[in-house]
This record gives structure tokens, C-alpha cells and sequence, in this order.
């Protein structure tokens, strides 16, 4: 195998991204009902075009004057649950809010092909930022923003994939740290990265300092499976010591995620050697078995965090 092709191949996994245009972003109560369901065809051609969200959608409609406190998720495909059997039911944002004890109403605002650029400017986090402004100064009481999960950083690597991979500038994994430009691109990624994320939080934290937000790191959908890919994948995520690349993706996630004392939900370990357990056959989003995983993990640390949830899913 050509490590043009690994290379490429475990950038587009890592973005994250699905192979069909953005729908609707789901908004549900706590019967778990949504105004939409996502529709996605696995196995199709990914272009760049079908990666560029679509952001001249109507605006999700939220629940109106609800008595019932929030769950909002944010983020990409993950929260928007591609390659779940049935995204209302089996996604990991569909598990952990049916995880939640009494009556709690869902926005999800996940949208496919997200990047932390995407999150930060576009009128996702607007209406999430609104709907809680909206909640802490209404009269009803108990019907605050309850929690927030945050998931948003592999489409990012689009931009390096598109700039250096396909031109074959950077064709291999040696030429990937021995270039200048190739290691720039990658730095420049994580500095935007960076910022992107530092800018969503410090929004969320203005509004609210004490909204509870759990932000989750990044899993390697090859780990276990090809070792030449499975290590790009880990030396992208997580560094590599003695490396250009000594931090990866979620090590700025951590890094970032511990300004704004956020809940850290580590994905990747509980990844580590399971892409034949947890992955779906599109080699890029969890499958039934691994959206378990992430919201067990999730509802775990929103338990420890003092949430009334059930501890799995």
C-alpha cells in the first residue's frame, strides 16, 4: 500500500466527516423524538464538496418555553450520530440523553463536516449560546442548560489533506517530518485548532461559568487494524516524543479543555486496538458498538461531574 494513499486515507478518517451533505441539525424532547432524522448513505465517494457543510439551513427549532432543563450537544457527525443504526436511538447523543434521570430536553447540533472554524463562527453555537441565555433569565425554574457535550477537531485536517497530501508534496510519513512544509502545515492546524476551540469555550464560559461541559478527545479509527496507519493516526492525535509533532490534536484538546475547567472525556484509549469492534464499515465513525462506548463514557464522567444519569447506557 502506498503511504500517499495511508496518509490521505487516515486524514479523511480523522476529519471525521461524512460523505453526504449536512441535514437538519436535531432538535428533540426528552421522549426522544427529533424534528428530523439524518439520512446517510455509507459506502459512497467522499469529495471535498460533500465535506463543506451547508450552512444556509433554516434555523433548528428549540423547545419553546419548556419546563424540562437542556441537554445541547455540539460538534460534528459524531453528535450528529452517522453510521449509527438509528441516530434517535443509538447514537452516542441519543444514549446519553436517554441516560438522563427525569425529564430533559435534547438539542443536538452536531453537523457533519465541522470543523473548529465552522463551530466558532457559524449559528450552532449562537443558538446554543441563546438558548441559555434565554433559560437562566426566564421564570421557569429548573429548566436551565443541564449539560453540554463537545466533540469537534478531525475535519480540521482537511486543509492538510487538500494542500500538501494530494499534491504529493507530503507523499509519505518520512517526507511528512523530514519536510519543513509539511510539518508547518500540520503546526498551522493545530494553532487554528487551538484558537478555534479556546474562542467556543471562552463564549460558552461567559454566558455561563458554571455550565457543565464535557469535551471529548479524538479516537484513532485504525487502531488495531493497519500498523503503518494506526501510528500515523496515534503520532497525529497524540504526539510523538523526539518528533516535530511531540503534541498532537488532543493534546491541544486537554491543554485547552483545562483553561476553562471543562469535564475531559478521553476517547482514545478506550479506542486503542478496537477498529474491528468499534468502527463502522465507512472506516471513519463509530459503529452501534462504539457510540456505546463514547456515551458510557460520557454519562460516567457526567455522574462523577454530580448529573443525575444512569452510569451506562
Amino acid at each position: 500500500m502506498r503511504w500517499t494513499y495511508s496518509l490521505s486515507l487516515l486524514l479523511l478518517v480523522l476529519a471525521a466527516a461524512c460523505s453526504s451533505p449536512k441535514e437538519e441539525p436535531n432538535a428533540g424532547s426528552s421522549d426522544g423524538s427529533s424534528s428530523t432524522s439524518p439520512t446517510t448513505t455509507l459506502g459512497d465517494p467522499v469529495d471535498l464538496g460533500d465535506l463543506t457543510p451547508d450552512t444556509t439551513a433554516d434555523p433548528t427549532v428549540t423547545p419553546a418555553a419548556s419546563d424540562n432543563p437542556l441537554y445541547i450537544a455540539l460538534g460534528n457527525s459524531l453528535s450528529y450520530g452517522i453510521a449509527a443504526s438509528d441516530p434517535d436511538r443509538t447514537s452516542f447523543v441519543a444514549l446519553v440523553h436517554a441516560g438522563f434521570t427525569g425529564e430533559v430536553d435534547l438539542m443536538n447540533l452536531g453537523v457533519p463536516g465541522y470543523t473548529s472554524t465552522d463551530l466558532a463562527v457559524e449559528r450552532e453555537l449562537d443558538e446554543a449560546l441563546g438558548e441559555i441565555r434565554s433559560r437562566l433569565r426566564d421564570d421557569i425554574e429548573g429548566n436551565e442548560v443541564t449539560a453540554i457535550t463537545l466533540e469537534i477537531g478531525g475535519n480540521d485536517l482537511l486543509a492538510l489533506y487538500a494542500d500538501l497530501v494530494i499534491p504529493g508534496t507530503c507523499a509519505s510519513v518520512e517526507e511528512a517530518l523530514a519536510k519543513d512544509e509539511c510539518v508547518d502545515g500540520l503546526n498551522e492546524i493545530l494553532t487554528t485548532f487551538e484558537a478555534n476551540l479556546d474562542a467556543t469555550l471562552a463564549r460558552l464560559r461567559e454566558v455561563d461559568v458554571d455550565l457543565p461541559v464535557f469535551l471529548l478527545t479524538l479516537y484513532n479509527p485504525f487502531s488495531g487494524g493497519n500498523e503503518a496507519i494506526s501510528r500515523i493516526g496515534d503520532l497525529s492525535l497524540e504526539g510523538e516524543a523526539s518528533s516535530p509533532f511531540e503534541s498532537g490534536v488532543n493534546d491541544v484538546v486537554r491543554e485547552v479543555g483545562s483553561r476553562y475547567a471543562v469535564t475531559l472525556v478521553d476517547i482514545f484509549p478506550l479506542f486503542e486496538d478496537k477498529s474491528a469492534e468499534y468502527i463502522a464499515f465507512d472506516l471513519i465513525h463509530p459503529n452501534d458498538e462504539g457510540y456505546v462506548v463514547i456515551a458510557t463514557a460520557v454519562l460516567s464522567a457526567m455522574s462523577a461531574a454530580g448529573l443525575a444519569v444512569a452510569t451506562s447506557p
